[in-house]
């Protein structure tokens, strides 16, 4: 900025400085300053005021000699006696708050405030703004910050994107919103503002920022050019970004790299520096160790530096660490992050992930890794998965997605875990399966034939008493003896009735760990058999597949083998009506069945067996010849060792299958959800910036456009005045004694007022106008009637102050409009739950 004392005597003058012949000496200041002796025009300017105390030109003299010579105090002694002279000169209080700045003032704001509210100067308004935002970002607090920043006016629409033509002010705004934006963690805006922002910057702000978004995209060699530039440039949190990467990486030659650029420093020694190449080096216990040391010696770096790197290094120990030695040094969300780590560890994995939802900012990907930790653990490779914890996730996910049906599915599960290992018993129609399952059971009571009234499901399971139990559709169940189920369901096939299912029910021991589904085949004539075959696979835990041996692997089996394979569904293949082939011939079909097995894919759960289920279940009748020759015994072995007496980790396969789907259709639903949420955001952002905008332009024009308006609403006025006619003459003693008096003047004033004012304003923003901003102007009417003396100068007093007020409140309201019209994003945590839980199942 020009020396104030070039601007300030054309202002001034120079008469009294003649008068009290003092012009060589202020000829000889100004020499100095231009020759670049300070400290000799800093006597000089001193030698003025000694003689002319109080001079405005000795005054900036002081000022500007002071300033070139680094002495701040004495700076901000002339400029804050100066400023009582030119209030007025935003110049002038952009100084003085920047000198307090340098001094750590802390009336450095006010300063920078006055001068940040001379629309008329508009460079030093902007330059003070841009300080503010400085002090904001400096200070912690980049949402502040950001509304400093709305009030500058920009060339281009840096909330969308940075126009590589911006102007240069345009790239300073640009700056310390990518500052702000990565402060509070939003990355996506800052990488959109960066592309204004130039890396070579000599204050090193660009290449730190530039170094941040490239860290954050996993581009640690760019980023440690960048950090370490910004580093030695001295930009304000570079040490902080550089330690972070060192902390990070485990490539030595960076590491090195960076170890030199700090030793030349002079900071090798500082425990944040020690910390982090210990970290680097991977002795995470004597990084640590440092920085607790710093602690302890009060090294005032040392907790910001623990809090970083445990932050950057997501080293829970270093956070606990500083938690227990300076927990006050804990911003909100960290805290939260640790309050969630430590429910995790006490085995509260429920109440941690709550807990760690609400974690924002930066620390919210950390929270996200501990949060899928968590969930993985459920689902551990071997054994048991935590099926309440899971289930109880699930319904969660649910419910906060209005998925009722999906609830349904999920409590199903949960009885499914209580119930016997289900097996179905499928294959094509006429394969033998109901001769198969009355074998097993050692009991003639499955219905058998080619009847499509026998084509059903069939539901076998423990009781003990046996019994059937018949569901009609559309009817009453029917109850019958086993000896009259065949019976039974001849009957209402004969009725035309149609029969849903059929229950089973034996006292056989086998059925208290193993319950069978006897299913219609796949090519039955009746579609909804077909379909009530394929549902029992997604109810199955493990199928035994029925082949016919005198034609196996037909292709209609081989296509419906290709269409199941993907369920997940462990398949015994087993080959029926073995009675019928010669051994050799039976030998030739099994590796024929072996050969079209291997070509689909999807293999046997065993190696292919073949047996005779006619004869098996003749020698489960009694007959002794029978049942030795109808291979039944491997069969009953295969079922004992394998499906039997490996029920439970059979019935864990099914549970994480089925839950795993449920798990993915929740995650694409809330991945929807989650995105309207984002849209809606984004709109609203739009909105919110468009209005902040809108804001800032009516604050800068104030005085012009209450000018402007005043002259609008002239017509107003005059139809206030014959409003005001009826009543005669008002004076003080009249309008005391009646009430209903000020009340109908007040009325008249602010209902003729109120439309106008509002209208010109919003026509001047570019903008509708919100309620709030209409009962913010009205308010602004109610106060300044209280004002004016007499009815008259309701009608005729200039009304340029009353309308600037008018103006700031409505520019007040858009910018609370802009605040509260932001939607939260309810689904966001949602989604990322959700995808914990169908990653925990797919990893």
């Amino acid at each position: 900025m020009p020396p104030l004392v070039e601007s300030l005597s054309h202002f001034f003058g120079r008469v009294e400085i003649l008068a009290r012949g003092l012009e060589n000496e202020r000829r000889a200041a100004e020499l100095a300053l231009a020759r670049g002796r300070p400290l000799e025009a800093r006597d000089l300017a001193r030698t003025i005021l000694a003689s002319l105390p109080g001079s405005p030109i000795g005054l900036a003299l002081w000022a500007d000699a002071a300033e070139d010579a680094g002495i701040d105090h004495e700076a901000a002694a002339a400029l804050t006696e100066l400023a009582r002279f030119v209030p007025w000169r935003a110049d002038v209080w952009l100084r003085l708050g920047r000198a307090r700045t340098r001094t750590e003032d802390n009336r450095a704001r006010e300063a920078l405030e006055r001068a940040a509210d001379a629309p008329e100067e508009r460079e030093a308004a902007r330059l003070a703004l841009l300080d503010l935002a400085d002090l904001d970002l400096a200070s912690g607090d980049p949402a502040r910050a950001v509304r400093w920043l709305d009030r500058i006016p920009t060339a281009a629409p840096l909330a969308t994107a940075a126009a590589d033509n911006a102007a240069p002010h345009d790239a300073e705004v640009a700056l310390r919103r990518a500052e702000s934006a990565l402060a509070l963690g939003d990355t996506e805006a800052a990488g959109r503002l960066a592309a204004s922002i130039d890396t070579g910057r000599p204050d090193g702000r660009g290449a730190l920022i530039h170094a941040r978004l490239s860290m954050a995209a996993g581009e640690s060699a760019r980023a440690f050019d960048l950090a370490m530039r910004a580093f030695i440039l001295e930009a304000r949190g570079a040490s902080e970004t550089l330690s972070a990467l060192v902390a990070s990486c485990r490539d030595a030659v960076l590491v090195d790299r960076a170890r030199r650029v700090v030793a030349a420093s002079g900071n090798i020694e500082e425990p944040a520096w020690a910390a982090a190449f210990a970290f680097a080096e991977g002795r995470t216990a004597d990084a640590r160790a440092a920085l607790a040391r710093g602690l302890t010696a009060g090294d005032p770096g040392a907790a910001a530096a623990l809090l970083r790197l445990a932050t950057e290094a997501r080293d829970l120990d270093a956070l606990h660490a500083l938690a227990a030695r300076d927990p006050g040094r804990l911003p909100e969300d960290l805290r939260t992050l640790r309050e969630g780590a430590v429910l995790a560890a006490e085995g509260r994995d429920r109440a941690a992930l709550d807990r760690l939802d609400r974690v924002g900012g930066e620390p919210s990907a950390w929270a996200a890794e501990l949060g899928r930790a968590i969930v993985r653990r459920w689902v551990p490779g071997e054994g048991t998965a935590a099926w309440p914890d899971l289930l109880e996730e699930l319904r969660r996910t649910a419910r906060a997605l209005d998925r009722i049906d999906l609830v349904s599915r999920i409590e199903a599960l949960a009885v499914e875990r209580e119930r016997p290992l289900r097996a179905a018993v499928v294959g094509e129609f006429n394969a033998g399966k109901s001769t198969f399952l009355n074998a097993l059971l050692g009991v003639d009571v499955a219905p058998t034939g080619v009847l499509p009234t026998t084509a059903t499901m069939h539901w076998v399971s423990w009781a003990p008493d046996p019994f059937a139990r018949v569901v009609v559709r559309g009817a009453p169940d029917r109850v019958v003896p086993h000896e009259g189920l065949k019976a039974a369901l001849k009957a209402l096939a004969t009725e035309g009735a149609r029969v849903d299912r059929v229950f089973i029910y034996a006292p056989i021991e086998r059925l208290k760990r193993v319950e069978i589904l006897d299913t219609p085949g796949f090519n039955a004539p009746d579609p909804d058999h077909i379909a009530a075959a394929r549902q029992a696979f997604d109810e199955a835990h493990v199928a035994i597949w029925l082949l016919d041996a005198s034609g196996p692997m037909k292709e209609t089996e081989r296509r419906v083998l290709s269409e199941i394979k993907d369920l997940g569904v462990p398949v015994q293949i087993l080959l029926n009506k073995a009675d019928r082939l010669a051994p050799k011939d039976l030998e030739v079909v099994l590796d024929h069945v072996r050969g079209s097995l291997e070509a689909t894919g999807i293999g046997s759960y065993t190696p292919p067996l073949a047996f005779s289920a006619r004869l098996s279940l003749k020698g489960r009748l009694g007959d002794a010849d029978a049942l030795g020759a109808s291979g039944w015994a491997a069969v009953e072995s295969l079922l004992s060792e394998h499906v039997v007496d490996r029920s439970a980790e059979l019935r864990e396969r099914a549970l994480r299958r089925k839950a795993a789907r449920i798990a993915v259709e929740l995650s694409e639903l809330a991945a929807a959800r989650a995105a309207e949420d984002r849209a809606a955001m984004a709109t609203a952002r739009e909105k919110a910036e468009s209005l902040l905008a809108a804001a800032a332009r009516l604050r800068r024009e104030k005085r012009a456009l209450a000018e402007t308006i005043e002259r609008a609403v002239d017509p107003a006025r005059r139809t206030l005045s014959t409003d005001l006619r009826p009543l005669g003459e008002i004076n003080d003693e009249r309008t005391r004694q009646d009430p209903g008096l000020v009340a109908y003047v007040q009325e008249r004033f602010v209902s003729r007022l109120t439309d106008p004012v509002v209208q010109e304003i919003a026509r001047a923003a570019g903008t509708s106008a919100p309620s709030r901003a209409v009962s913010a102007v009205r308010a602004v009417l109610m106060g300044a009637i209280a004002a004016f003396e007499s009815p008259a100068e309701r009608v005729d007093r200039p009304m340029g102050r009353v309308l600037e007020a008018a103006i700031e409140a409505f520019a007040g309201a858009l910018a609370t409009e802009a605040d509260v019209g932001r939607p939260a994003a309810p689904f966001a945590a949602v989604e990322q739950r959700a995808a914990m839980v169908r990653d925990a199942f797919s990893g």
